[in-house]
């Protein structure tokens, strides 16, 4: 295997890149520590190239497309993590000013020509229709409560960066949870369907095992919690729930489990969670809240009142799978 990719977030202390396990072109043990990042403490300063974070992006895909160009490529797994559109938003030279929504159009522009190039590069090795392509994201577009941000400054120009769901990354509302998840596989997936199945990114191991041919351990230790799409993907059970119910969470642990129409939000902090945090609103999260998704997708009506059988039958399917070892 081999890697190549940022240490942690998009304009984090580091500065650098890691090849592998070791900095890459690192020099020496010298410390050069020098201005400051976007989080507001100073970089590292190791003695090894520094990331540009304009050309990050750039820097990822022509790394990616060179190994996959590389011979003795086939098979091959691919897990590309790009670094748009996540803060600091920092778009290239070439697609400032490009998008009419501001930096924060233009990162996203960014993001589609380096999904483009790797597109591209499967077609020009001819392996494209036999090439499976997830995309997706670990979590919602992140709203700041700044407006003159650039997501701010986006939305002001008519970018809907969460469409109608509500909340942003970080919360429990499917703004946080809900995310993009486009399938591609000529021939084998159908262009254009839009299949309504719940599923979750822990689903795709799962998947992936069945659509090659193998199966997922037997150890019950190895991904429990996934259950495979697959059948939905290729047309062979469409109309078949991969899972019936999915647990998601917030950043503060708060769970929430969804099953059919309805979502049932426990409103409980996690335990490590610092106890002189609680006293703050988060929104409005911490409570018990019920809402069905088909009649009221924006979350906006709580019928937990209405509908108490159906809260506490979540939360008894919530606590037993809790108790699970």
């Amino acid at each position: 295997g081999y890697h190549f990719g940022v240490p942690q977030n998009h304009g984090d202390v580091t500065g650098i890149f890691v090849e592998n396990d070791r900095i890459f072109g690192l020099e020496s043990d010298k410390i050069f520590p020098y201005s400051r990042s976007f989080y507001g403490a100073p970089y590292y300063g190791f003695d090894a190239p520094q990331r540009v974070n304009q050309s990050v992006m750039a820097e990822l895909t022509d790394r990616a497309v060179t190994w996959l160009r590389a011979p003795s490529k086939q098979p091959f797994f691919l897990l590309f993590a790009p670094v748009a559109v996540h803060r600091p938003i920092t778009p290239s030279d070439a697609m400032r000013g490009e998008s009419g929504c501001g930096p924060y159009g233009d990162f996203i522009q960014d993001l589609d020509a380096s999904v483009g190039r790797l597109l591209e590069t499967f077609d020009t090795l001819g392996v494209a229709e036999n090439t499976l392509v997830f995309f997706t994201s670990d979590n919602g577009g992140d709203i700041p409560a700044e407006p003159e941000r650039p997501e701010g400054a986006a939305i002001a120009l008519g970018l809907d960066i969460n469409g109608a769901w509500r909340g942003d990354k970080h919360t429990i509302w499917e703004g946080g949870v809900r995310v993009p998840f486009i399938v591609r596989w000529p021939g084998r997936i159908a262009p254009g369907a839009t299949p309504d199945t719940m599923i979750s990114i822990v689903d795709i191991f799962a998947t992936v095992a069945e659509l090659v041919g193998g199966a997922a351990p037997a150890d019950g230790e190895t991904a429990p919690d996934s259950v495979s799409f697959g059948g939905v993907l290729t047309g062979a059970d469409a109309d078949t729930a991969a899972r019936m119910s999915m647990v998601v969470t917030n950043v503060q642990g708060i769970f929430a489990l969804r099953r059919g129409p309805w979502k049932y939000i426990e409103g409980e902090f996690a335990e490590t969670w610092p106890q002189e945090k609680r006293n703050t609103d988060f929104q409005g999260q911490a409570v018990r809240q019920l809402y069905h998704l088909e009649d009221d997708p924006a979350e906006t009506h709580n019928v937990l009142d209405a509908h108490p059988e159906v809260a506490a039958a979540l939360q008894a399917e919530l606590d037993a799978l809790r108790a699970k070892p």
